[in-house]
């Protein structure tokens, strides 16, 4: 499995005496396909396109039908926040694969952290999911100052470190260490998110007029008012002085009216077995019902009554499943890469990052059009905080206790430009979204989308040596 941030997917090697670098085919930590490159060449390439739509709509479902209904009462227990639930349970769950690929990459495939993986991934997952939440909803959903203002910076940080450690090209136990004590730093911060909000905004209201305005504007509009014509884009204000998705006069989770409907919230929803009527659904019905009886058999829907406390299973089995359609995704997509002659860089800045972002897409884009934009912004976000931190886990486990003698190896060629391009992404998407009047909408998606497809292609240009002195070659 590739990775959004872990795993190099192409091991960089510097040849003495020579600028020239060499990758090894990504395909070379994937089994063999079940057809030849020329029997692929010869038509078998489409089985592997229906594959890879299969595995999107697979993700897709237990996205919408396991793993948000379980954030959601894991939110409802806790008492988060929107945009704290989106930054911790649902950034490690949608992140599920990238905790995998982790271990893979330390232990088995001993791979590298590379400038293809880290720099497509990254970017695409900030500009890329941002851009498919602004377009692929017709919902606009106003966004508070301070959520994405504490990722961002949680982000620049966990960057910093990360670079910091690697600088070396060696990790020891005690950097391991450090990795997850800044990201046990960002989960206490998000613990006490409301305390740390006021007391920000008590501070800085006096010398920023504008702040205290849209802070009491804000504090002013009721959590379940707002609400446009249903068939027109709407916005929907929340209230950050809500510190739970509990509201005292409804008793009604926010969570659970933005993505059950209010008359669902007391019943148990359609059996998932419930053929649709309209024609187009029940031929996608047909298509998922092998996906449909391996969920119901495997995942407790958390959703009825009677499995509701048993949520912490559903989140993490939806979690599993989520991994193991997103591997079939990217070993599908990395054949088909192959075979189509894709070089092996385009395909980690490209396919191959987008394709192992593909739960976090799906989940960011999903709460986005129910008008959950700090939830879809935190996720974006917090899921590459996710993946930077937790890279320490497998570090300090196999430096710690598996080889405690030696550090792990890595290669941190690029790092400048690495560094460069993360920084733009971050400051370039606060900055949008500040200009945008914190909506995200149509437009901002649009923005994003064309700084991602530049940036990429910059990228690209890099990688394959028409622009720098970065020559690539293939191993072998």
């Amino acid at each position: 499995m590739r990775d959004s941030n872990i795993l190099q997917i192409f091991t960089s090697l510097s040849l003495p005496g020579n600028s020239t670098q060499c990758v090894i085919s990504p395909s070379s930590e994937f089994p063999e396909g079940f057809f030849t490159k020329q029997e692929r060449a010869d038509g078998g390439i489409i089985i592997y396109f229906l594959i890879i739509l299969y595995m999107f709509m697979a993700v897709s479902f237990v996205c919408d039908e396991y793993f948000l209904p379980s954030l959601e009462i894991i939110s409802e227990s806790f008492g988060l926040s929107q945009d704290v639930a989106g930054a911790t349970f649902m950034a490690a769950g949608s992140s599920a694969p990238e905790l995998v690929t982790a271990f893979l990459g330390v232990f088995i495939t001993k791979g590298d952290i590379g400038i293809s993986t880290i720099l497509g991934s990254a970017i695409y997952n900030l500009l890329g999911i941002c851009a498919a939440c602004g377009l692929l909803s017709n919902v606009v959903s106003t966004l508070s100052c301070w959520p994405l203002f504490r990722d961002c910076v949680a982000y620049a940080i966990s960057v910093a470190a990360l670079l910091a450690i690697i600088f070396d090209n060696q990790v020891y136990w005690y950097e391991g260490t450090l990795l997850l004590l800044i990201y046990g730093l960002y989960v206490v911060v998000l613990c006490f998110d409301i305390k740390i909000n006021q007391y920000i905004i008590k501070k800085c209201s006096p010398c920023c007029t504008c702040l205290a305005k849209a802070i009491e504007e804000r504090s002013e509009q009721q959590p379940l008012m707002g609400w446009e014509d249903e068939d027109q884009p709407f916005i929907r204000r929340q209230s950050r002085t809500d510190s739970g998705v509990f509201h005292e006069d409804s008793g009604y989770s926010q969570l659970s009216l933005s993505l059950h409907g209010l008359s669902q919230v007391c019943e148990d929803p359609p059996s998932v077995f419930n053929m649709p009527e309209a024609d187009l659904k029940r031929i996608f019905w047909v298509l998922s019902l092998p996906i449909i009886i391996l969920l119901f058999l495997t995942t407790p829907d958390c959703r009825r009554k009677f499995w509701r406390k048993y949520f912490v299973i559903t989140f993490f089995m939806s979690a599993l499943w989520i991994s193991a359609f997103t591997y079939i995704l990217v070993w599908m997509v990395t054949i088909t890469g192959e075979t189509l002659e894709i070089p092996d860089t385009v395909m980690g800045l490209t396919l191959l990052a987008a394709g192992t972002s593909i739960p976090d897409t799906i989940a960011s884009v999903l709460v986005a059009r129910k008008g959950k934009g700090d939830m879809a912004m935190s996720n974006i976000v917090g899921s590459n905080v996710f993946d930077m931190l937790c890279l320490g886990v497998p570090w300090f486990i196999k430096t710690a206790f598996i080889n405690p003698s030696a550090p792990v190896e890595v290669n941190s060629r690029g790092l400048t430009y690495i560094t460069i391009f993360l920084n733009i992404s971050i400051v370039f998407l606060f900055l949008a979204v500040h200009l945008n009047g914190w909506k995200l909408d149509r437009k901002l998606g649009v923005v994003c989308l064309l700084l991602y497809l530049g940036l990429t292609t910059l990228s690209v240009l890099y990688e394959l040596g028409i622009i720098g002195n970065n020559k690539i070659r293939g191993c072998g």
